[in-house]
């Protein structure tokens, strides 16, 4: 498989950190804030839920889509002019009537990832894959053909044996690491360090999202929670970590943006 430039993989061998929300909220700041133009693929077809995030709950084109349809495309759900979504099932397909069924469907899947991604990532700024976690097939399909690797994972013991795996395989498959991201902090004594977890994975932290309610709120509400509370602190940091990832100059607070507009009034008079 070739890998693509702007198609970034995000993922955890470990459920639970907080990926796909990473996922959802890194897309809807990148398209809403930064103005880029974003796809975003729930690659998760197992234990789907990337749609949920954006209020898609039983579309009839799904993933699976690309596999056994001509016009690819179809499988693209506009949510906002700068961002589109590709989401996965939620329900177990009528033809999957048992697992090794289900094995045999997903394998044809993957196997168009590359032909799917050669069509249409070029007409995006970056392509974000939200992985399934560990190491199944479907993750490994997903990072084989991304261009870049970003792991979540979260301050504790668990979850960081886990992202060292996620990163030597990476490193071994010679598949460039951009950074960790670090989520739900909670800045208790018994979580770790960020510098402990650099040097444990060899990999610097590009963005720490402390835990935030507004976030399970945001996902009651059916909306990203840079969306739906844009000031909240999970929000700002969000945004932060999108900036960073586009290059781009972080978001200006309310009070730099005051301060600019009264520096810019005084220069007038």
């Amino acid at each position: 498989m070739t890998r693509k430039k702007n198609v970034i993989a995000i993922m955890s061998p470990k459920g639970g950190v907080g990926k796909t929300v990473t996922t959802a909220n890194l897309a809807a700041a990148m398209a809403f804030i930064y103005n880029k133009k974003i796809l975003a693929i729930d690659t998760n077809v197992s234990t789907a839920s990337l749609g949920l995030h954006f209020d898609i709950y039983y579309p009839e084109n799904t993933l699976y889509y690309i596999g056994n349809k001509s016009d690819m495309k179809k499988a693209i759900h506009i949510y906002h002019q700068n961002l589109h979504i590709i989401p996965a099932s939620i329900r177990i397909r009528k033809e999957e009537s048992n697992l090794k069924k289900m094995r045999e469907n997903l394998s044809d899947l993957i196997k168009n990832y590359e032909k799917f991604l050669d069509s249409i990532a070029d007409d995006y700024d970056l392509v974000l894959l939200d992985c399934s976690p560990g190491f199944d097939l479907e993750a490994i399909a997903a990072m084989h053909v991304a261009g870049g690797l970003i792991v979540v994972t979260n301050p504790d013991y668990p979850s960081i044996v886990t992202a060292v795996k996620a990163i030597e395989y990476a490193q071994r498959s010679k598949m460039p690491v951009g950074g960790v991201i670090l989520n739900k902090i909670k800045n208790k004594k018994y979580e770790l360090k960020s510098e402990n977890i650099e040097e444990a994975l060899g990999v610097k932290i590009i963005g720490k999202v402390p835990y935030d309610k507004k976030v399970s709120e945001a996902i009651a509400k059916k909306k990203p929670v840079v969306l739906f509370k844009t000031n909240s602190k999970s929000s700002k940091a969000f945004k932060n970590i999108a900036a960073q990832i586009l290059g781009e100059e972080p978001e200006k607070n309310w009070f730099r943006k005051y301060l600019e507009k009264v520096k810019k009034r005084k220069s007038y008079n």
